[in-house]
C-alpha cells in the first residue's frame, strides 16, 4: 500500500472514530482506533505539505477526542455512581420493609 493510501485510510479511520465518538459508540470508536493504530505505524516520515496537513488534521482530530473521551467518562462514571447509590436505597427500604 502506497504512503498516499495508508494516509488516506489513517485519515477516514480518524473520522469514524470521530463519528463513533460523537454518537456515543464507543465500542466502534475503539475498534476503528485498533484499525488505526497499524496503519499509523506504518507511515514513513513525509515532509510534502498534504501529508503533514493530514497529520495535523490526525493529531486535532485526536485531540478532541480525547476531550469528548474524558467528558464521556465522567458523565458515566457519575451515572454510574447515581445508579448505585439508588439500588443500595432500595435495597435499604427492602430491608426495612422485612421488619
Amino acid at each position: 500500500m502506497s504512503q498516499h493510501e495508508l494516509l488516506t485510510n489513517a485519515v477516514a479511520l480518524t473520522r469514524a472514530m470521530s463519528a463513533a465518538a460523537a454518537a456515543g459508540d464507543w465500542i466502534e470508536a475503539a475498534r476503528a482506533a485498533e484499525l488505526r493504530s497499524p496503519i499509523i505505524m506504518q507511515l514513513q516520515n513525509d515532509h510534502e505539505p498534504a501529508t503533514l496537513q493530514a497529520a495535523r488534521d490526525i493529531q486535532a482530530f485526536d485531540a478532541s477526542l480525547m476531550q469528548t473521551a474524558e467528558a464521556a467518562r465522567v458523565s458515566l462514571g457519575k451515572g454510574f455512581r447515581e445508579a448505585s447509590a439508588r439500588i443500595d436505597a432500595a435495597s435499604r427500604y427492602q430491608q426495612a420493609a422485612r421488619l
